[in-house]
């Protein structure tokens, strides 16, 4: 495997402006690409040379490189020809290109809304009935596969996602007089942890903090989207042309991030912002509890952290919680789709399913990975599988989903630090997001 960490010389893209590239070209190769004449393109023999562009980097690259090192065993007569990007940005700009110009790869696999709009942009394969053995509706988890959908059309194939839940450091709360087997399930008990796990000296100086809201703008619109969820609302509206999520529910979540902060004290305002992996506050045990997924694992063990985890709590009673794939896609024009498909054929297998779960600890695709033995042996991925049962069965899977949720990470930050009130601060971002949607 290469790694390629170059600068490609275009500028940088949206996904909006992605969606506006179209010609000619790019027409006579969506139209090419018919169903039939894909199902004809997987009766030739998988062989030849296979390019394959990756973004399995980080955590994710020794399952990677096991999962290629499996399939070059498996199939001696595709030469894989695979490149590893650092992140899901740099990747973008080389397939913006790439597709643009019909030099795609063969496969690639990447984070889900780039390759939602590519799809939108009639630049992928649509791969419902092309894989042979695999029915996508009946085989892979439904709440990662609706990140793949163009209404009732898949572009996309996830290999693996991710769910988030409420994480805490056991010895925290026993010190706390706290019941670890009783994690808190509405939004007063999370208020009554966080208060009574928060640590601060003689002073008032802050030193655990009782629950960590955010480390960065990732974090910051994680939190508020389990919030809005939890107290009812939606990102958008169910047509997903119109933002929500300024709502009553929306300010309702935003006001209790800034409640916690300010009126209860459990956190101070930039306290362990930066710190990621093994410097999150949480690994060096200066949060008490947090926003985790499934990747927060391993930081955590090996940071000696006895960890509990558990649903995130909604307002009233229940958890709740989203997913995040990363999906394999086929560009329209690939030249070597018999090898593309047969190597999702192969990663969606069942041992090549449990064999990156486990390695990666990340949630499988295939549902029947999920309730596999082998998986269920690991409690703690395991537990984030069912986590991702709490995800809403409507998700916001709209191309520019990146962009509004950077935008909504501002307004939080906005609130949080007193320059708008909750409900300013979220009527501006759904201003902002409302032209995104039309696409």
């Amino acid at each position: 495997m290469s790694i390629d960490k170059s600068s490609p010389s275009v500028p940088s893209s949206t996904r909006r402006q992605f969606l506006q590239l179209s010609g000619a070209a790019a027409g006579a190769v969506f139209l090419s690409t018919s169903l039939g004449g894909l199902l004809s393109g997987v009766a030739q023999a998988a062989e030849g040379k296979l390019v394959f562009w990756s973004q399995l980097a980080g955590s994710k690259k020794a399952a990677g490189d096991s999962l290629e090192a499996a399939f070059r065993s498996a199939y001696p007569g595709i030469t894989l020809d695979s490149n590893l990007f650092g992140d899901p940005v740099q990747l973008h700009q080389k397939l913006l290109t790439a597709i643009s110009s019909n030099t795609a790869p063969d496969l690639f696999v990447q984070h889900w809304d780039y390759s939602l709009a590519y799809a939108y942009g009639d630049k992928l394969l649509k791969l419902d009935g092309a894989i042979e053995g695999l029915d996508l509706v009946q085989d892979v988890d439904p709440t990662l596969l609706a990140y793949s959908a163009i209404g009732d059309d898949h572009y996309s194939v996830p290999l693996y996602g991710t769910s988030r839940g409420f994480a805490f450091n056991r010895d925290y709360v026993k010190e706390a007089g706290l019941d670890a087997g009783k994690p808190p399930r509405n939004w007063q008990e999370l208020r009554d942890w966080a208060i009574k796990l928060t640590k601060r000296n003689s002073r008032g100086e802050l030193e655990v903090a009782g629950f960590n809201p955010f480390n960065n703008d990732e974090a910051a619109w994680s939190l508020f989207l389990l919030l809005l969820q939890g107290a009812g609302g939606s990102l958008l509206s169910q047509d997903l042309k119109k933002p929500t999520f300024a709502g009553p529910e929306g300010v309702k979540a935003l006001q209790f991030i800034y409640d916690l902060i300010h009126v209860d004290r459990v956190s101070d305002v930039g306290f362990g912002v930066g710190g990621t992996g093994t410097n999150h506050i949480f690994n060096q045990k200066r949060a008490a509890s947090y926003v985790a997924g499934n990747y927060s694992i391993n930081h955590a063990v090996n940071a000696g952290i006895d960890l509990g985890i558990s649903g995130f709590p909604k307002e009233q009673d229940g958890f709740t919680s989203f997913v995040d794939p990363f999906s394999f896609a086929v560009p329209a024009s690939a030249t070597n789709r018999p090898a593309a498909l047969t190597f999702i054929q192969f990663a969606l297998s069942l041992d090549r399913q449990v064999a990156f779960a486990l390695e990666s600890k990340n949630v499988p695709a295939l549902k029947a990975a999920q309730k596999d033995p082998r998986f269920l042996a690991d409690p703690l991925l395991a537990q984030f599988a069912e986590f991702s049962t709490y995800a809403p069965d409507h998700p916001a899977v709209v191309p520019t989903a990146a962009e509004i949720y950077n935008i909504i990470a501002q307004a939080v930050q906005q609130a949080v630090h007193q320059k708008a009130s909750p409900e300013q601060a979220l009527k501006a971002a759904a201003s902002e997001v409302e032209p995104l949607l039309d696409v």
